[in-house]
């Protein structure tokens, strides 16, 4: 059974950068979330898509470091895929209510990018103990009884340095201007800084591969976010920060609005329910979510 990342305070005690990018986002949306537990009936699509995807890429690249060819490698993945996105239950394949992010453009959109990135110049870091670091979850203390947790979808080394490797999905055509939302960013830093701690040599940055999702294809973009030694310091010092601010929060039992953040990606999933005045606000969101178990950072993939 996974460990509470509450104390018996109620504190969190143990964050990731889902729950602290809601933190510093909006102290609502952090409570709804996180102390709530309120989610969207029917899922989101760009999580599940997403999450599928990534997880063949991990496999894949772990399949090669095992020593597979990627002849081999992909068409394990892919048979992974298909069977994750079968229903047993109904005796179909999973629907998602999106245009382009179905099925077959996921099958598609794996294959495409294994051929896209052959051969690739990213070579995966084979940890001291024999292992390869891919599918690397981690957990690292940040200052006493405050633990930062994560996982990596891969280490590699690329002309002589060391990165994170991540992979992202979009419905928008990735330019520069995409992978400038990454610097600076809650994720990546932390990923930058995890990965500094555990290597324990400098880690020059996050690569991302950003694939393209559209209705008749896919396509894919390599972009870096850069981090020094002093800017993974200052985001310690900053996450730290927004944690006791999050713990005042908590402590006094009341997490206000943060209203310049409701229109931010799209528009946040609650700005409807926090548009109501607040003793109807219950009827609101029960209306499009439902209270399911919360967040749990301590939980491994």
């Amino acid at each position: 059974m996974t460990q509470s990342c509450f104390d018996y305070d109620g504190n969190q005690f143990a964050f990731d950068s889902t729950s602290l990018g809601w933190s510093e986002t909006c102290p609502r949306l952090y409570q709804y979330n996180m102390i709530d537990g309120w989610s969207r009936r029917h899922g989101n699509v760009h999580l599940e898509f997403g999450g599928h995807y990534a997880t063949a890429l991990e496999h894949f690249h772990k399949h090669l470091a095992a020593g597979l060819s990627r002849e081999e490698a992909l068409r394990i993945v892919v048979k992974e895929a298909l069977t994750n996105t079968w229903d047993a239950e109904h005796s179909r394949p999973v629907e998602w209510d999106h245009h382009a992010k179905t099925r077959p453009n996921l099958l598609r959109t794996i294959i495409w990018y294994v051929d896209h990135f052959d051969p690739d110049p990213l070579h995966t870091v084979i940890l001291p103990d024999g292992r390869p670091a891919v599918e690397y979850s981690f957990t690292l203390e940040l200052a006493d009884n405050i633990l930062y947790c994560g996982h990596i979808d891969r280490l590699v080394e690329y002309n002589g340095d060391v990165y994170v490797q991540d992979q992202k999905t979009t419905g928008s055509t990735v330019t520069s201007r995409y992978f400038d939302r990454y610097a600076p960013d809650v994720q990546m830093s932390g990923y930058a800084y995890a990965a500094s701690v555990f290597y324990q040599s400098p880690v020059k940055g996050v690569i991302i591969d950003a694939a393209q999702i559209a209705v008749g294809f896919s396509r894919f973009e390599r972009g870096f976010t850069f981090r020094t030694p002093g800017q993974l310091e200052e985001w310690r010092t900053d996450t730290l920060n927004h944690i006791a601010t999050i713990r005042r929060h908590t402590e006094a039992g009341y997490y206000p609005q943060n209203r310049t953040s409701c229109d931010k990606f799209g528009g946040c999933a609650f700005r409807d329910a926090c548009s109501r005045s607040p003793e109807v606000r219950p009827a609101f969101l029960r209306a499009d979510f439902e209270q399911t178990r919360t967040w749990n950072p301590l939980e491994k993939r």
